[in-house]
Protein backbone atom coordinates (compact mmCIF):
# COMPACT_ATOMS: atom_id res chain seq x y z
CA UNK A 1 0.00 0.00 0.00
CA UNK A 2 2.93 2.29 1.37
CA UNK A 3 4.50 1.38 -2.11
CA UNK A 4 1.53 2.29 -4.14
CA UNK A 5 1.12 5.30 -2.89
CA UNK A 6 4.50 6.49 -3.02
CA UNK A 7 4.38 5.45 -7.08
CA UNK A 8 1.49 7.57 -7.30
CA UNK A 9 2.83 10.22 -5.71
CA UNK A 10 5.67 10.50 -8.04
CA UNK A 11 3.30 10.21 -10.86
CA UNK A 12 1.80 13.30 -9.83
CA UNK A 13 4.95 14.91 -8.91
CA UNK A 14 5.94 14.02 -12.78
CA UNK A 15 3.07 14.88 -14.27
CA UNK A 16 2.83 18.58 -12.55
CA UNK A 17 6.65 18.99 -13.37
CA UNK A 18 6.24 18.12 -17.47
CA UNK A 19 3.51 20.54 -17.48
CA UNK A 20 5.13 23.60 -16.47
CA UNK A 21 7.96 22.74 -18.49
CA UNK A 22 5.38 22.23 -21.49
CA UNK A 23 4.04 25.58 -19.90
CA UNK A 24 7.22 27.20 -19.67
CA UNK A 25 8.58 25.82 -23.01
CA UNK A 26 5.07 27.46 -24.48
CA UNK A 27 5.27 30.90 -22.96
CA UNK A 28 9.21 31.07 -24.35
CA UNK A 29 7.44 30.46 -27.83
CA UNK A 30 4.68 32.88 -27.31
CA UNK A 31 7.07 35.79 -26.09
CA UNK A 32 9.57 35.05 -28.38
CA UNK A 33 8.38 37.76 -31.08
CA UNK A 34 8.46 40.97 -28.36
CA UNK A 35 11.91 39.80 -27.13
CA UNK A 36 13.33 39.93 -31.09
CA UNK A 37 11.50 43.45 -31.64
CA UNK A 38 12.46 44.59 -27.99
CA UNK A 39 16.73 43.53 -29.74
CA UNK A 40 15.97 44.76 -32.88
CA UNK A 41 14.79 48.20 -31.13
CA UNK A 42 17.66 48.15 -28.69
CA UNK A 43 20.06 47.62 -31.43
CA UNK A 44 18.70 50.63 -33.80
CA UNK A 45 18.94 52.65 -30.52
CA UNK A 46 22.40 51.87 -30.02
CA UNK A 47 23.62 52.51 -33.28
CA UNK A 48 21.51 55.87 -33.90
CA UNK A 49 23.24 56.96 -30.80
CA UNK A 50 26.74 55.67 -31.89
CA UNK A 51 26.10 57.78 -35.23
CA UNK A 52 25.41 61.01 -33.05
CA UNK A 53 27.78 60.62 -31.21
CA UNK A 54 30.40 60.27 -33.60
CA UNK A 55 28.59 63.21 -35.71
CA UNK A 56 28.66 65.60 -31.96
CA UNK A 57 32.30 64.59 -31.62
CA UNK A 58 33.41 65.81 -34.55
CA UNK A 59 30.91 69.28 -34.42
CA UNK A 60 31.31 70.28 -30.96
CA UNK A 61 27.48 71.04 -31.27
CA UNK A 62 23.87 69.78 -30.76
CA UNK A 63 22.64 72.75 -33.87
CA UNK A 64 24.84 71.52 -36.20
CA UNK A 65 24.32 68.11 -34.82
CA UNK A 66 20.77 68.09 -35.20
CA UNK A 67 21.20 69.84 -38.89
CA UNK A 68 23.45 66.80 -39.79
CA UNK A 69 20.77 64.54 -38.18
CA UNK A 70 17.94 65.74 -40.18
CA UNK A 71 19.51 65.67 -43.59
CA UNK A 72 20.90 62.07 -43.15
CA UNK A 73 16.96 61.25 -42.46
CA UNK A 74 16.24 63.53 -45.82
CA UNK A 75 18.91 61.77 -47.82
CA UNK A 76 17.72 58.40 -46.52
CA UNK A 77 14.67 58.91 -47.49
CA UNK A 78 15.60 60.47 -51.00
CA UNK A 79 17.43 56.85 -51.97
CA UNK A 80 14.84 54.61 -50.56
CA UNK A 81 11.91 56.85 -52.86
CA UNK A 82 14.67 56.27 -56.28
CA UNK A 83 15.10 52.63 -55.40
CA UNK A 84 11.22 52.30 -55.28
CA UNK A 85 10.35 53.77 -58.57
CA UNK A 86 14.07 52.02 -59.93
CA UNK A 87 15.00 55.18 -60.92
CA UNK A 88 19.56 56.69 -60.76
CA UNK A 89 20.16 58.43 -57.93
CA UNK A 90 23.32 60.05 -56.03
CA UNK A 91 23.73 56.42 -54.17
CA UNK A 92 23.97 54.71 -57.91
CA UNK A 93 26.66 56.95 -59.28
CA UNK A 94 28.42 56.78 -56.15
CA UNK A 95 28.47 53.19 -56.72
CA UNK A 96 29.05 52.99 -60.48
CA UNK A 97 32.23 55.11 -60.20
CA UNK A 98 33.70 54.99 -56.87
CA UNK A 99 32.81 51.96 -54.66
CA UNK A 100 32.84 49.50 -58.11
CA UNK A 101 36.08 50.97 -58.76
CA UNK A 102 38.15 50.04 -55.39
CA UNK A 103 39.18 46.20 -55.51
CA UNK A 104 37.59 43.19 -53.45
CA UNK A 105 35.55 45.68 -51.60
CA UNK A 106 33.66 46.31 -54.58
CA UNK A 107 32.76 43.09 -55.43
CA UNK A 108 31.50 42.47 -52.27
CA UNK A 109 29.64 45.35 -51.89
CA UNK A 110 27.80 44.44 -55.45
CA UNK A 111 27.27 41.03 -54.05
CA UNK A 112 25.76 42.01 -50.61
CA UNK A 113 23.43 44.61 -52.66
CA UNK A 114 21.99 42.70 -54.45
CA UNK A 115 21.20 40.09 -51.95
CA UNK A 116 19.60 42.60 -49.66
CA UNK A 117 17.64 43.84 -53.26
CA UNK A 118 16.52 40.15 -53.86
CA UNK A 119 14.24 40.09 -50.99
CA UNK A 120 12.71 43.69 -50.87
CA UNK A 121 9.30 44.76 -51.81
CA UNK A 122 10.41 45.92 -55.56
CA UNK A 123 12.63 42.42 -55.69
CA UNK A 124 16.01 42.38 -57.60
CA UNK A 125 17.14 42.17 -60.93
CA UNK A 126 18.14 38.52 -59.75
CA UNK A 127 14.84 37.17 -57.88
CA UNK A 128 13.43 34.97 -60.34
CA UNK A 129 10.16 33.64 -57.55
CA UNK A 130 8.98 31.85 -54.89
CA UNK A 131 8.69 27.98 -55.79
CA UNK A 132 8.71 24.72 -53.89
CA UNK A 133 11.27 21.77 -53.66
CA UNK A 134 10.66 18.02 -53.16
CA UNK A 135 11.44 16.80 -49.64
CA UNK A 136 10.53 13.53 -47.25
CA UNK A 137 6.93 13.12 -49.33
CA UNK A 138 6.10 16.78 -49.07
CA UNK A 139 7.91 19.99 -50.04
CA UNK A 140 10.25 23.06 -49.00
CA UNK A 141 9.98 26.60 -50.26
CA UNK A 142 12.42 28.45 -51.39
CA UNK A 143 13.81 31.71 -53.52
CA UNK A 144 14.55 30.80 -57.05
CA UNK A 145 18.10 33.44 -57.42
CA UNK A 146 19.59 32.30 -60.50
CA UNK A 147 18.73 30.21 -63.92
CA UNK A 148 21.18 28.67 -66.17
CA UNK A 149 20.28 26.99 -69.69
CA UNK A 150 22.94 24.20 -69.60
CA UNK A 151 24.30 22.70 -73.15
CA UNK A 152 22.14 19.66 -73.37
CA UNK A 153 18.91 22.21 -73.08
CA UNK A 154 18.01 21.35 -69.56
CA UNK A 155 17.73 24.28 -67.10
CA UNK A 156 19.56 24.61 -63.86
CA UNK A 157 18.59 26.67 -61.05
CA UNK A 158 19.64 28.05 -57.90
CA UNK A 159 17.31 28.23 -55.01
CA UNK A 160 18.24 29.67 -51.56
CA UNK A 161 15.87 27.42 -49.00
CA UNK A 162 15.65 29.78 -45.64
CA UNK A 163 16.15 28.20 -41.88
CA UNK A 164 12.84 28.31 -39.15
CA UNK A 165 12.84 30.32 -37.54
CA UNK A 166 15.62 31.87 -38.19
CA UNK A 167 15.59 32.95 -41.55
CA UNK A 168 19.07 34.88 -42.01
CA UNK A 169 20.79 31.27 -42.70
CA UNK A 170 20.10 28.67 -44.98
CA UNK A 171 21.22 26.58 -47.75
CA UNK A 172 21.69 27.01 -51.45
CA UNK A 173 20.26 23.92 -53.76
CA UNK A 174 21.39 23.90 -57.68
CA UNK A 175 18.40 21.84 -59.03
CA UNK A 176 17.09 21.57 -62.15
CA UNK A 177 14.39 23.63 -63.03
CA UNK A 178 11.25 20.35 -64.03
CA UNK A 179 12.24 19.16 -60.33
CA UNK A 180 10.77 22.48 -58.81
CA UNK A 181 7.38 23.87 -58.73
CA UNK A 182 6.72 27.85 -59.08
CA UNK A 183 4.52 29.61 -56.46
CA UNK A 184 2.44 32.92 -56.66
CA UNK A 185 3.99 33.71 -53.36
CA UNK A 186 5.43 37.01 -52.05
CA UNK A 187 9.05 36.78 -50.65
CA UNK A 188 7.11 38.86 -47.49
CA UNK A 189 4.42 36.10 -47.11
CA UNK A 190 6.78 33.59 -47.93
CA UNK A 191 9.04 34.92 -45.35
CA UNK A 192 6.13 35.03 -42.98
CA UNK A 193 5.59 31.25 -43.28
CA UNK A 194 8.52 30.39 -42.40
CA UNK A 195 9.53 32.34 -39.71
CA UNK A 196 6.03 31.25 -38.03
CA UNK A 197 6.88 27.76 -38.63
CA UNK A 198 4.28 27.14 -41.08
CA UNK A 199 1.25 28.61 -39.10
CA UNK A 200 0.99 31.49 -40.97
Amino acid sequence: MDEAKAGGGKNIVREFAGGMARDFFTGCVALMPLALFIILFFYLLTFFESVGSVIFGITQSRETTAGISVFLVLATIYIGRKLRRRERSLLSLLEQYVIAKIPVIGGWYKVLRDIIQTFTSGGGENYLGTAKIPAAGGYIIGFVTHREVQPDGGVLVSVFVPTSPNPTTGLVFFISEERIEYIDLTPESAFTKIISLGVK
